[in-house]
C-alpha cells in the first residue's frame, strides 16, 4: 500500500514539475524576440553615444513597447506554451497506468495558476482568458493522447 501511496504522490509531483518546466521554457522563447531587439540596438547605438543611461533606456523602451503592441508575441507564447504543455503532459500521463487525463490536467495546473495571477496582476483582457483555456485543453489533450 505504501509503495503505491508514494507511486502516486511521484506522479503528481513529476506532472507539476513538468508544468512548471513546459511554462518556464515558454517564457524563455516568449522573451527571444526583446532579447535580440536589446543586443541589435545595444551594438548600433552604444558605440554612437556617450551616455549609456540614455542607451538603456532607449533599448528598455524600445523592448517595452515591442511586447506591449505586438499581439502575435502573446499568440506565440500562447501556442508555444500550449505545445510544451500537450508535449508533456502526454509524456507523463504514458508512464501513469490510470488517470492519465488527470495527470495531463496536473501538468497544465502551474502553468493555468500563473495566467490566473498574470489577470490579478495586469487586468483582465480576452487573450488572458483564451490563455488559460489553451493550456487547460493542452493539458487535457496531452492525457487524453496518451491513452
Amino acid at each position: 500500500m505504501a509503495a503505491e501511496t508514494g507511486n502516486k504522490n511521484h506522479f503528481w509531483f513529476n506532472a507539476l514539475l513538468n508544468g512548471i518546466l513546459a511554462w518556464i521554457l515558454g517564457f524563455i522563447l516568449y522573451m527571444i524576440p526583446g532579447l535580440v531587439l536589446g543586443l541589435q540596438m545595444g551594438f548600433q547605438l552604444g558605440p554612437e553615444s556617450d551616455d549609456p543611461a540614455a542607451v538603456s533606456e532607449q533599448i528598455a523602451t524600445s523592448v517595452s513597447e515591442m511586447y506591449q503592441n505586438s499581439l502575435w508575441l502573446s499568440i506565440a507564447f500562447i501556442v508555444a506554451t500550449a505545445l510544451l504543455i500537450l508535449w508533456r503532459s502526454r509524456e507523463i500521463a504514458k508512464k501513469n497506468l490510470n488517470k492519465k487525463i488527470s495527470n495531463g490536467l496536473w501538468v497544465a495546473a502551474f502553468p493555468v495558476l500563473m495566467g490566473i495571477l498574470l489577470i490579478f496582476s495586469f487586468g483582465f483582457n480576452i487573450l488572458s482568458i483564451i490563455e488559460i483555456l489553451a493550456f487547460i485543453a493542452a493539458g487535457y489533450g496531452g492525457g487524453y493522447l496518451a491513452k
